[in-house]
């Protein structure tokens, strides 16, 4: 991606403190912390999209995200990054991220990934605008998805990377509602993954990974994910699969939900298919279970042209299948 770098610090003074600063040094002689970045990327995408409801519409949108690196004179690094859309949202924790770094690891708190979406994440999209996410695995993460999360990445251990995270979560009365807007840190809000990436012989790569994470709520105890993948010569293949148990309901009924995904896609030169299944109990009844395909090609210099088709198969005797397409172009900046 084609970046812009912006300097940091400001006029330089005397060409002696400019060398100076060139060579991390202060005017008495002492090593000073390094400059920070800050780099400014983004990415867009403009094209049209036919909805579940067969309408034929314009999707475009454009964003801006500012990225934050130091390097600390103790050997820490910090940084973070905020979208231009979502900067305002950065003041509470709730849009971007920060983070610090060093041998410990990496902890970093925001609007990020549960520990379990980090390790396992989902199976390939389709589509300039993936489709209406049908490929995706539904992560719990909390009641609100919005509020900040603490991700702490564990030095990786030769092959294997390891995570842990906690969100705050609404404070609920007797019944289980929420009471106003207030949250509070939350065990029950714990996230745990892992994933280890293995070598094929010479010809390719491949990756298994697991999660568990919990959530506030009788009715939700806790979700368990798997995942694994391949790649070698231009072909791809990824599979994730997930269960949530949950306690019975007041009738005495099993609330268990099953997930399960899968993806196969062949790339050669500037070309690229994908393929994908997926069907889940977390979904509505009539988009229980999904199938798309796409088709990418790359115009180089960061844009590419993709389109995609997703159906939605009837469930039920009399209904009929969904579909949703698009067509794009998709730019990195």
């Amino acid at each position: 991606m084609k970046r812009v770098l912006l300097a940091s610090t400001a006029l330089c003074l005397g060409a002696g403190t400019a060398f100076a600063q060139d060579m991390g040094m202060a005017d008495d002689g002492m090593m000073m912390d390094m400059a920070p970045t800050v780099t400014i990327g983004g990415n867009g995408r403009m094209g049209v999209v036919s909805n579940k409801d067969e309408d034929l519409v314009f999707s475009s949108r454009v964003r801006v995200e500012f990225t934050l690196a130091k390097e600390l004179d103790n050997g820490l690094s910090a940084g973070g990054s905020i979208r231009a859309d979502n900067a305002s949202d950065g003041a509470s924790g709730t849009g971007g991220n920060i983070y610090l770094s060093g041998p410990f690891g990496k902890l970093a708190m925001g609007d990020l990934d549960s520990a379990a979406k980090s390790a396992v994440g989902n199976v390939d999209s389709v589509g300039y605008t993936e489709v209406g996410d049908a490929h995706t695995i539904e992560y719990l993460r909390g009641k609100t998805p919005e509020d900040p999360t603490l991700l702490y990445t564990l030095p990786k251990m030769g092959p294997v990377s390891m995570f842990a995270s906690i969100a705050v979560a609404p404070v609920l009365d007797d019944s289980g509602a929420a009471i106003g807007t207030r949250k509070e840190i939350s065990a029950d809000t714990l996230s745990f993954g892992a994933k280890a990436d293995l070598s094929i012989a010479d010809m390719g790569k491949a990756w298994i990974s697991g999660g568990f994470e919990a959530t506030p709520g009788d009715n939700e105890d806790g979700h368990l994910v798997f995942g694994a993948g391949a790649s070698m010569s231009g072909f791809t293949g990824k599979v994730v699969a997930g269960s949530q148990s949950r306690d019975a309901n007041a009738d005495g009924e099993d609330q268990d939900r099953e997930q399960f995904a899968i993806s196969a896609g062949y790339s050669a030169g500037q070309m690229g298919v994908t393929v994908f299944y997926a069907e889940s109990d977390f979904r509505a009844a009539d988009e229980k279970e999904s199938l798309g395909a796409g088709f990418s090609w790359s115009l180089g210099g960061g844009a590419s042209l993709k389109a995609g088709f997703t159906n939605w198969p009837a469930q039920t005797e009399g209904a009929e299948d969904k579909q949703a397409a698009d067509l794009g172009v998709t730019f990195a900046f």
